[in-house]
């Protein structure tokens, strides 16, 4: 009798099965039929996504030729994993376990962010392990996911926090169980300073700009230190012009915080206001929704290619270069503080690190040489 064996690989950062058998060109050509397979030269084998639709089909299949089918993973048949799964490859009792997390969170006011973070760690997570009910979870399943999926594929220490912080709330707030997550190892966290854009490189991206709407979305973001989504959500009568003050609201940490409103800012807004329009938001996309976020991003991109910048920085570049500028200019620490929106002071004082307010401060020992 003819074996097929099933193995559950990662393979370029997806979770595969892969299938390895004896030459066999009736087991080729039933294998050719199911959807999404795919050859791998390297692998020298065939691989397939790893839903439960797959596995039924290769079950299927297998029976109606005559082929044994073993699961390497386990070491016996799969008849065992065949259950009554959605399309998703999750169990019906996980599935409703995720909904009351999504739930949970929305009720306690997380950010959309938070939301989507975690229950895409959550729902990875449990797609590793298609067998197993969340109450058979141990920490060693943790461990196991940590080493063979995070970090055999390089996922970066931020994705490492962030399932180990998904996994911690979803166990003590849905099944009520500590894991003793705060066993298992953190990684320590790259200290790297952010890039920034000396201020002549930003007044080239701006005047790169001719389309009046994307050159004042570009200045008002580094004119605030504004994060994309606070730009986003601005509506008109966020904009108080006697005051000349901009109120962000609920924010990220759900904090409301007012910012200055730049003179040379105001008048880019009238000019835009005249020939736009706009009615809600104060940056509106088709049909008066809010602006979406890869637009805004492209519109940095292009201006910053338009504009000759070669330095590898992004759109939230902007408000790392705001709060340097700010800091060059004597400002005060807790002031940028407080208009960055951030929690702890220590978050603020990266830009210390990076201000050239305190490197030119220093001479160099090397220029009271006589050489």
């Amino acid at each position: 009798m003819k074996t097929l064996i099933a193995e559950k690989i990662i393979h370029k950062n997806e979770i595969r099965i892969k299938l390895t058998y004896e030459y066999n060109t009736e087991i080729n050509n039933f294998i050719k039929k199911i959807r999404g397979r795919k050859w791998s030269k390297s692998l020298k084998s065939w691989h397939l996504p790893y839903k439960q639709e797959n596995w039924k089909q290769l079950k299927t299949l297998c029976e109606k030729h005559n082929v044994k089918l073993l699961n390497k993973n386990y070491g016996k048949s799969t008849s065992n994993i065949i259950q009554n799964k959605s399309n998703n490859n999750m169990l019906p009792e996980v599935q409703k376990s995720v909904s009351e997390f999504k739930q949970f969170m929305t009720e306690k006011r997380f950010s959309p962010n938070t939301i989507k973070t975690y229950l895409n760690s959550v729902n990875k997570f449990f797609e590793y392990y298609p067998t197993k009910m969340p109450d058979e979870i141990s920490l060693n399943d943790i461990r196991n996911f940590n080493t063979e999926y995070v970090i055999k594929n390089n996922l970066s220490i931020s994705y490492q926090n962030q399932l180990i912080n998904a996994l911690k709330t979803f166990y003590q707030k849905i099944y009520n169980k500590n894991l003793n997550i705060n066993l298992l190892e953190r990684p320590v966290k790259q200290k790297q300073l952010p890039d920034v854009l000396s201020q002549q490189e930003v007044k080239q991206i701006i005047t790169s700009i001719k389309n009046i709407k994307h050159k004042t979305i570009i200045s008002l973001i580094y004119s605030a230190g504004l994060r994309r989504s606070e730009l986003i959500n601005f509506k008109i009568k966020d904009i108080d012009s006697e005051r000349k003050t901009i109120k962000i609201s609920q924010s990220k940490g759900n904090k409301d915080r007012y910012v200055g409103l730049s003179e040379k800012i105001l008048l880019m807004l009238r000019q835009y206001y005249k020939e736009y329009r706009p009615e809600k938001w104060l940056f509106e996309g088709a049909g008066g929704k809010q602006y979406s976020p890869s637009s805004i991003r492209s519109i940095f991109e292009r201006a910053k290619k338009d504009a000759g910048i070669s330095k590898k920085i992004t759109l939230h570049g902007l408000r790392h270069s705001y709060a340097t500028h700010l800091h060059e200019k004597g400002i005060d620490i807790r002031v940028i503080q407080e208009l960055l929106g951030h929690n702890s002071i220590k978050t603020t004082e990266i830009y210390t690190h990076i201000s050239k307010k305190r490197i030119n401060d220093v001479r160099s020992p090397l220029d009271d040489l006589d050489i």
